[in-house]
């Protein structure tokens, strides 16, 4: 059989436990003997839960140390709120898998209050394999800005602006000059701001210029498309609930929403602003509105599964949020953007722009 090994700088044949005895008479709790022996050797073992040695492991993408740790927590029954600090932490650490390792992690909360602690291990130890593969964005060349604002930012708060610009203020510039925005924000209410932010995500997905979702010219860098807005809108969410209002973790999640903000710029339709945008799409009667999206999602006819699952994730972030008190013009611009979104017929393949793509990176081999 073959499994993933111990972190993401490797990959390792592994022998099922009938070949490794190792395995088999490694301690474990009830709680761990249903474990799939696909995992690498020793990661059924407990460590004591030490939430330091745990953000460790995911940084150096240690999972067995990582799962080990989580081990221990369960056994000394540690639940999740106790957890959810540290696991908040590890995700934002970096601009984990474009935000998916934030989301996954509000999910994974939900799904536990729901089904009950029983399904808390076996979850964690995704999630935890899920973040220690994931792609660290900012560490791209396209987000290196972010890591010199997040170290500016306590310089920043006492530099607080006499009033927070409005949303439109954060629409239309480039990553760099939207991290510097949110910076010249920073002493405001971490609440306030990323409801702005909120907000101007909204008015990029408005305006997105949907043609560029449908090219088959363009370079692998612009494959861009309607999920690339969609994300910021569930991220946001997955902040609100996970970090309370006293949180250390407020920089990392509003620099995080300006790379979302900045880096969809590039793909506004020329010659639509922010008012025009939302005057097309915005919802006027949201009982009617809603109850239309719940038909849609009950018969949605789409044959690829990911994009009716972000038709409801971001539907059910932006429901989530508008509950949650969003201020006016956010919630006319979220419910807008999830209008907009629910009426895209989504190009589920693009057989001729990955030809040409996988043409033109042979060439270059040649």
């Amino acid at each position: 059989r073959i499994c993933i090994g111990a972190s993401g700088r490797d990959w390792e044949t592994r022998r099922t436990t009938q070949s490794r005895p190792d395995i088999r008479t490694q301690p474990t709790s009830s709680q761990h003997n249903a474990n799939s022996s696909c995992y690498p050797g020793g990661i059924h073992i407990s460590k004591p839960w030490d939430s330091t040695q745990f953000l460790r492991a995911i940084e150096t993408q240690d999972e067995i140390t990582a799962v080990q740790h989580l081990h221990g927590a369960a056994d000394a029954g540690l639940g999740l709120d106790g957890l959810m600090p540290t696991l908040a932490q590890a995700a934002l650490a970096h601009y984990n898998d474009f935000g998916h390792s934030v989301i996954y992690l509000m999910h994974l909360r939900r799904s536990v209050q729901r089904l009950g602690p029983t399904v808390m291990l076996p979850l964690l130890r995704s999630w935890v394999r899920s973040l220690i593969y994931a792609t660290r964005e900012d560490l791209l060349p396209d987000f290196r800005a972010y890591a010199d604002a997040l170290l500016r930012w306590s310089d920043a708060v006492p530099r607080k602006t006499a009033e927070l610009p409005p949303a439109g203020a954060f629409t239309g510039l480039s990553i760099k000059r939207t991290l510097a925005q949110v910076l010249d924000a920073a002493g405001h209410s971490p609440a306030v701001l990323l409801d702005r932010l909120t907000e101007a995500a909204g008015l990029h997905l408005l305006r997105f210029d949907e043609s560029i979702a449908h090219r088959v010219d363009n370079p692998p860098q612009d494959n861009t498309g309607w999920l690339d807005f969609s994300h910021a809108l569930t991220f946001a969410q997955a902040l609100r609930e996970l970090l309370p209002a006293d949180s250390q973790l407020w920089p990392q999640g509003l620099l995080q929403m300006a790379l979302f903000v900045g880096r969809n710029t590039a793909w506004l339709e020329p010659g639509v602003d922010n008012h025009q945008a939302l005057a097309r799409w915005k919802v006027g009667d949201e009982t009617a509105f809603d109850a239309r999206c719940r038909v849609h999602m009950l018969d949605h006819g789409q044959a690829v599964d990911i994009f009716a699952v972000h038709w409801l994730k971001t539907w059910s972030a932006v429901r989530d949020s508008v509950a949650g008190g969003l201020s006016a013009s956010a919630r006319d611009t979220s419910l807008a953007a999830v209008n907009r979104l629910f009426s895209v017929q989504f190009k589920q393949h693009h057989a001729r722009r990955n030809a040409r793509q996988a043409l033109s990176f042979v060439a270059r081999e040649v």
